[in-house]
């Protein structure tokens, strides 16, 4: 039997899914567990069974949690234990037999195969550890959008039409080359001031919602890939780590933030490592 997590919500019946070792709990087809309620993001957390309690990590951004009562972003919660979010109860709870007699053969086999390689392992470990921390630093998607160039009402209005075309075609692409997306959020924005610049009010609400919306979407995918990341890292999923860098590099194409060069210098830490893991397999063969 496997652990389960249960979640109750007001005026439902409890829920129960199972949970192998871990598991995403947020809002659409990129989540483990999908939950369609007002306040939860894509990927909003993460849970990670231990042996004696259960790991959770908030995704950057995300609504926090509540455990015993207090604000709760992440951290060891025993089995058995209720955390909120909002009035959604959740726990994970395991069956009694499941004990932990299995796990130290397992980490013994695993520390033989590892053989000498162990102290490499966990020197490299601490690099990426490094690396998980830095996934944290806030990163500014959108920022304050510039000003409408100086012109008459009717300057403006054409200006701020071009530049809602050009968001909506930047959208479309958004799919296949997702800088595009970015920029589509970016420049909804900059169309909405030269709406208001033009004195067109009701275009300029228009525009910024349809932003506002954009720019949300926009920005849970890129906190979910980040919660991606983080969680591999953690993990030392080397190649599930290398396919979510790989998704935040395409999102961030060409833009000049220190996030960018952080990601590359993961990217290069991983790369070595499976290098070396590589190598041992074939000498071990």
């Amino acid at each position: 039997m496997k652990t389960k997590l249960e979640i109750s919500l007001p005026g439902e019946p409890d829920r129960h899914f199972p949970i192998d070792t871990r598991a995403i709990i947020g809002k659409g087809p990129t989540a483990d567990v999908s939950l369609d309620v007002p306040g939860i993001i894509a990927q909003h957390f993460r849970i990670k069974l231990g042996v004696n309690d259960v790991d959770i990590r908030l995704a950057p951004g995300a609504r926090p949690l509540t455990y015993e009562g207090r604000p709760f972003s992440g951290g060891a919660v025993p089995y058995g234990s209720d955390f909120y979010l909002e009035r959604i109860r959740f726990s994970c709870t395991r069956p009694k037999e499941e004990g932990g007699s299995k796990l130290l053969p397992l980490l013994i086999a695993c520390l033989v195969l590892a053989g000498g390689g162990v102290a490499f392992v966990v020197t490299q470990q601490s690099e990426l550890d490094v690396a998980a921390a830095s996934s944290e630093r806030e990163v500014v998607l959108f920022p304050e959008a510039p000003a409408c160039p100086p012109s008459d009402s009717a300057g403006a209005a054409r200006r701020a039409v071009g530049l809602e075309r050009a968001a909506q075609t930047k959208r479309e692409r958004y799919r296949y080359a997702a800088h595009d997306g970015l920029q589509a959020g970016r420049l909804y924005a900059q169309a909405a001031k030269c709406f208001q610049a033009a004195g067109d009010a009701a275009n300029q609400q228009r525009v910024q919602q349809l932003g506002d919306a954009w720019r949300l979407q926009v920005t849970e995918d890129f906190r979910a890939a980040r919660l991606r990341l983080r969680t591999a890292l953690q993990d030392n999923d080397l190649n599930t780590a290398l396919t979510a860098i790989g998704a935040l590099q395409r999102l961030l194409a060409g833009e000049d933030i220190p996030y960018v060069s952080s990601l590359a210098s993961t990217e290069r830490q991983i790369q070595l490592e499976l290098q070396r893991i590589r190598k041992n397999a074939d000498r071990v063969l």
